[in-house]
Order: C-alpha cells, then sequence, then structure tokens
C-alpha cells in the first residue's frame, strides 16, 4: 500500500449540506426547497448567464491564467491595485493557495469554532497547528486573538461575518485588533458574506491594505453573485502577499466561463439590489417566525440565520427533508442542536415557516 502523508490522518472529509437531488432520491420526491447552502436563491445575474453561453463556441481553448479582464474589472470597481488581486477556484483554494505558500510544520495557526471548516483543514494539511480561541456561538473577543499570538503564529482566520453563526466585528474592533498583531503574522479576514451586511458599522477595510501589509480580505461570486457553480473566489492584500500566491496559483484553475460569468456579474448592480432587498426583507421575516415559535434565533448580517432547536434537532432536519425542504444541520461545525437556514424568497421563507409551525405544535 502506497503510504499517506501523516498529516492526513488529522484530516476529516468536508460535510456539505444535502443536494435536491439527493433528497428526492432519498424520499421518493419530484422535488425539493433548498436553504442550506446560502446560494443566492435568486440564481445568477442575466448578464452573468448572457455572457457565459457567449463563450461556447471556445470551450477548446485554454482560458487565460492571469485571467487579465476579470483583474481589471475587480480593480476598477474595488479601487485596487491589479498587483493586489488574487483569484481562485472558489475562495476554498485561495485558503489552499494561503496554505501552500506560507504554513510550515509546527506553525500555529489561530481561529475559532464554530466557523468555515476550510480555515483548520487546511492548517492541518500543510502541518500546523490550529489555535481555537474559543468554542461557542457568541462572538469572541478580539483580544482573546491576541492573547493566544504566540512566536510560532503564523496567521490568523477571521470569517466576518461569521458563517455559521452570523456575528460580525465592527470597524473600529478590526482596526485595533490589526495595530496589535504583528505584520509577520498574516490576518486572513474572510468576507464572503460581507456584501450581505447592513450595519454601518461594518468593516471596510480595502482602504487599510497599505497601512496593513499583513492584511487579507477574502471575497466571493458564489454568494450575491450567484455563481457557487462555476466557482470564483478572490481576495485582496498587499502587493507582496499575493505575489506569493501566484505563484502557488494552478495556471487554469479559473475556467473560461467563470471568468466570463464573473466579470459580467461584477456590473449587474440591479441584480445585487434585488437580491439585498429579497434578503433584509426575509430575515426579517424568518426571524420573526422563528422567533414567535419560541426558538433562539442570532442576529445576522449574512445571508443566512442561525437558529436552536434543542435536542430534537435531527428529528426536526429530518421532518424537513422528508417533506421537501433542505437546511443546513449543524452537527458537523460542533452545535448539534442548532440549524443554519439560507434566507431564501419569500414563497420559500413561507413554506419553511409553515412547516417549522407544524412541527413544533405537533
Amino acid at each position: 500500500m502506497i503510504e499517506t502523508r501523516p498529516e492526513l490522518e488529522n484530516l476529516s472529509d468536508y460535510v456539505p449540506g444535502k443536494s435536491i437531488e439527493e433528497i428526492c432520491e432519498q424520499y421518493g420526491l419530484k422535488n425539493a426547497v433548498k436553504l442550506a447552502s446560502n446560494e443566492n436563491p435568486l440564481g445568477p445575474s442575466k448578464k452573468a448567464c448572457e455572457a457565459y453561453t457567449n463563450i461556447v463556441n471556445t470551450l477548446h481553448l485554454y482560458p487565460r491564467g492571469n485571467a487579465p479582464h476579470l483583474i481589471s474589472a475587480l480593480a476598477n470597481k474595488f479601487h485596487v491595485n491589479s498587483d493586489q488581486i488574487v483569484i481562485g477556484n472558489g475562495s476554498d483554494e485561495i485558503i489552499d493557495m494561503v496554505g501552500k505558500a506560507y504554513f510550515r510544520p509546527g506553525d500555529e495557526i489561530i481561529g475559532i469554532r464554530p466557523t468555515f471548516s476550510v480555515y483548520k483543514a487546511t492548517a492541518l494539511l500543510f502541518g500546523a497547528k490550529f489555535i481555537s480561541v474559543e468554542e461557542t456561538e457568541n462572538r469572541p473577543n478580539l483580544d482573546a486573538y491576541i492573547q493566544a499570538i504566540t512566536p510560532k503564529t503564523r496567521a490568523i482566520f477571521i470569517c466576518n461575518p461569521n458563517n455559521p453563526t452570523g456575528y460580525y466585528y465592527t470597524e473600529s474592533e478590526i482596526l485595533e485588533f490589526l495595530s496589535k498583531v504583528p505584520q509577520n503574522i498574516l490576518v486572513f479576514i474572510d468576507e464572503a458574506y460581507s456584501e450581505f451586511a447592513t450595519a454601518k458599522d461594518y468593516p471596510k477595510l480595502l482602504s487599510q491594505l497599505e497601512k496593513f501589509p499583513n492584511l487579507m480580505l477574502n471575497r466571493t461570486f458564489s454568494k450575491i453573485y450567484g455563481l457557487a457553480g462555476v466557482r470564483v473566489g478572490y481576495a485582496f492584500s498587499s502587493s507582496e502577499v499575493i505575489k506569493a500566491l501566484w505563484k502557488v496559483k494552478p495556471p487554469f484553475d479559473v475556467n473560461l466561463a467563470a471568468q466570463a460569468a464573473a466579470e459580467a456579474a461584477l456590473s449587474d448592480d440591479d441584480h445585487i439590489q434585488k437580491t439585498l432587498d429579497m434578503n433584509n426583507v426575509g430575515n426579517a421575516q424568518l426571524t420573526e417566525a422563528f422567533t414567535n415559535l419560541g426558538y433562539k434565533v442570532l442576529p445576522t448580517q449574512a445571508n443566512f440565520i442561525c437558529v436552536h432547536i434543542g435536542e430534537k434537532c435531527s428529528e426536526f432536519v429530518k421532518f424537513l427533508e422528508q417533506n421537501g425542504m433542505i437546511i443546513r444541520y449543524l452537527k458537523s461545525f460542533g452545535m448539534p442542536e442548532w440549524v443554519r437556514i439560507t434566507i431564501g424568497q419569500p414563497k420559500e421563507n413561507q413554506l419553511l415557516i409553515d412547516l417549522a409551525t407544524k412541527w413544533t405544535n405537533a
């Protein structure tokens, strides 16, 4: 037998949300509603779809690995230099590139739990140790991260807003935190859900990249842009950090169709605004309903809500699935009594509310 790397012994398989096809096959359903993976319920914009189909006759060609048109569009939209941007096959790959470029056996990587599991997985894959400063659904104080720093600390991961809880750190909190972190430590702030944040004090950190060259801001086309299926992530940092990531980036990872769709999606402001408006209405709709049913709902700045169901949480999830409704059971996040619910279209939200009411009152 071929011997694997010893680091693999510390890794567990990623547990994705269940698909519509999977649930329909399992329960003999004709259709189901998926509110589990924080996808955009409006789908991709028409501009993105047109750009995607327009390249169909050139699919035999390799994409330009440096994606000049997409990089230029990102630079223009966010007012940064092109050499401060990297793209990847989803944000997951960008996190992997950070590991390839910076993590060494024996390093310490700081984060929390619950949060996006890929941070810890990447640290372990490259032989580093993942230090969780707190394990709670409540928002940890950023001083806990500072106190966890040692000479071995290589990077700090912060998901803001956090997945799956939805809480966020303010701009003043983040800036004070950054001023305390030694600049030889990479601060990776994952802003996958930043476009959904409505709080006035939610951080706007792009202007801080020059002041904090160790700061990295990670974003995605999978959420508000509705392009989860084509896999495009992007990140901003100092030119020095970005240069290192391009060295370990696979040459053709972001495919031709993905580049075209992502570039077009950036310019569709109407689709973005419709998504935001729908999300705000749905957040209020779901939060009020589940609160009235007696459940604890965490405040959120993302496109999902996190709800405490209790000891019978797994039964609740199964009941919904049997009735064609898919939400995210958070057992794999270390929260066996909680669920994460993607905010959907009004009729989808109402269907979930009706089913939750039926189960609760049974």
